[in-house]
Formats: structure tokens, C-alpha cells, sequence
């Protein structure tokens, strides 16, 4: 009888293990998943976090790079009585009746900002520049004699109404044919930067680099473009301001005789009077103003382009994400 017992005892406990097993393994592969299951939720969560404190942040320094803006209009407004702008020692505009050295800067507790005023008036517009002035400038900046024809009659081309080409230029045919076409402008130039998209102009030579090359002898040289943006803008008309002009474009539309003499007499003091119809005031300005968080981190530009019309100023170009080219 006793024998008996034991048998029935020890089938018994057989399932009884098997189960306990099971069960364990289902509750080892639940804790499994829902490990899984919080840390995919709380790592979706930081990601979330810092997606918020990154667009919280973005926007502090946007409005900050905003109130650099809103700074630069007012001193544009407050120099309504000035008779001239004109460039310091340090290459910085600034008007005749204000302070040498402007403070364009400010901080406050959420972070900082910094802003420049340049006058698009000491460019050559060149939507009126003369084929003879566009040679001159773009020779200038260090383009080879054999492209500067190619991308002067190609300017041509694209600024005028027709499709007829210049001799080296390039209209809607030239233009369709690239790997990624495009239509020729066939009009203005809105923006300068539009110059990228004619025959010949490269981002070096818009910009301006420096790089090493190897000759046809197999020796190498060095290539350089001064970059032909500091030279032109598509504001403006052609009566430069000859207290900033720089000493190219002073060339380009006074000659070399002229532009010496002017260069000397601002190595001495600004131009403080108009002389003959050369203008001494300008109308148009550049904005750039970057806004940073507290711990410089996260910077935001805005690059901005204003006419002064008597004691307001009128937004003509904005650019909410300006990135500054580096040279």
C-alpha cells in the first residue's frame, strides 16, 4: 500500500514541475519586453526633451539675432541728420555725426547678440554695370582672362529680355543642357547670389577661395579669387558712395586716376561734402545680426536689407537662416 502511495505522489509532481517551468519562462519574457517596452519610452521621452529644448532654445536666439535688427534700424533712423557715412580704422561704417566706434552688441540674461552695417551703395549695381566695368571687376577679383568673357556676355544674357546670345554668353539652350537645368533669367538680378547660377560663375569665384593646382608644366600654383560679391548688388544704381567704395569699383566706374585720388584724400579724413554728383550718403544698408543662447551653443543669423526713406526705414530682403560663407 505504501508503495502504491509513493508511485501516485511522484507521477503527480512530474506536471506540476513542467508547469512551474513554463510559467517562469512566460514571466522571465514579459519582464524581457517590458524592459524593452520602458526603456524605448524613456528614451523616446529624452529624444522628445531635447527636441523641445533645442526649438526652445533655436528661437531664443532668433529673437535675440531680431533685436539686434530692430538695434540697427534704430541707428539707422537716429542718423536721419547725417550728411555722410564713411568707413573707421577698422573698416567698420558708420555715420558722420555718431560715434567712431559703435557698440553693435548686447547681452541680456537669455544670451547675446552682435549686428553689422555695411551700405549696399558702395557697390557696383550690376544690373547697370557697362560690359567694360563687369570685365574690370571680375578680371579684378582673379578670374583668368579666358573666363572673364565667358561669364561677362553670359551676365549679359541673363539680365536682358531676349534670347539672343552674346558671343561667349549662354541663354535658355545652354541652360536646359546642364545635368540639372534650369531656365536663363531673361530679367534683373533680384539678389546677387543669382550670379551662382551663371555660365562660368563658380562658389570660388563668387565668394572668393584660395587653392593649389597643377600647372600644365606639373608644377603646382596657387589659384586665388578675391570674390566678386563684395563688389556687386542688385540695389542701388551706379553712383557709388566714394567714402566706402572699395578701391576696385572706384576703378571700375571713376578710373584709376580718380580712385587713387579718393583713396588718398579717405586715408586723411571721409569726404564730409558731395563733390560734383558722388554721392557721400547712402540709401541702402545690410543688415547681419546673430543671436547666441547663453552658453554659445546655439547661434541663429539674419541677414536683412533696408532703404532709408527720410526717417523710416523699408525692408526690401530678408533671410530668416542666413549662413555666413566662409573664406
Amino acid at each position: 500500500m505504501m508503495k502504491k502511495m509513493n508511485r501516485i505522489i511522484f507521477f503527480n509532481n512530474t506536471p506540476t514541475s513542467e508547469k512551474g517551468g513554463v510559467a517562469l519562462i512566460l514571466v522571465v519574457w514579459v519582464l524581457v519586453i517590458l524592459i524593452v517596452i520602458v526603456g524605448e519610452f524613456s528614451y523616446s521621452m529624452r529624444t522628445e526633451l531635447n527636441i523641445m529644448r533645442n526649438f526652445k532654445e533655436e528661437e531664443e536666439a532668433y529673437q535675440l539675432a531680431l533685436s539686434g535688427i530692430e538695434l540697427a534700424k534704430i541707428e539707422i533712423i537716429a542718423a536721419n541728420n547725417s550728411p555722410y557715412v564713411y568707413l573707421n580704422e577698422d573698416g567698420i561704417m558708420v555715420f558722420g555725426n555718431k560715434d567712431e566706434n559703435p557698440l553693435r552688441e548686447g547681452k541680456i540674461e537669455k544670451g547675446s547678440f552682435t549686428y553689422t552695417i555695411t551700405d549696399e551703395d558702395r557697390k557696383l549695381n550690376i544690373n547697370n554695370a557697362t560690359i567694360q566695368q563687369l570685365k574690370f571687376i571680375i578680371q579684378s577679383a582673379g578670374v583668368e582672362i579666358t573666363d572673364v568673357d565667358t561669364i561677362v556676355d553670359s551676365i549679359v544674357d541673363w539680365r536682358d529680355t531676349n534670347d539672343l546670345h552674346m558671343l561667349n554668353g549662354a541663354e535658355e539652350d545652354y541652360y536646359q543642357s546642364l545635368e540639372k537645368p534650369y531656365s536663363c533669367k531673361d530679367g534683373p538680378f533680384d539678389v546677387v547670389n543669382e550670379l551662382m547660377l551663371v555660365k562660368g560663375v563658380t562658389r570660388e569665384i563668387f565668394y572668393g577661395s584660395s587653392r593649389r593646382v597643377e600647372s600644365t608644366t606639373g608644377d603646382e600654383e596657387e589659384i586665388k579669387y578675391k570674390g566678386v560679391e563684395q563688389y556687386f548688388t542688385s540695389w542701388g544704381s551706379n553712383a557709388v558712395n566714394i567714402n566706402t567704395a572699395p578701391e576696385t569699383v572706384l576703378e571700375a566706374v571713376l578710373g584709376a586716376g580718380a580712385a587713387d585720388g579718393i583713396i588718398k584724400q579717405r586715408e586723411v579724413s571721409p569726404f564730409i561734402n558731395p563733390v560734383g554728383n558722388r554721392k557721400i550718403m547712402s540709401s541702402f544698408f545690410t543688415i547681419i545680426s546673430t543671436g547666441a543662447i547663453r552658453d554659445g551653443t546655439i547661434k541663429r543669423t539674419i541677414k536683412v536689407v533696408l532703404r532709408k526713406n527720410d526717417k523710416k526705414v523699408d525692408t526690401i530682403y530678408w533671410n530668416d537662416n542666413f549662413i555666413q560663407q566662409a573664406v
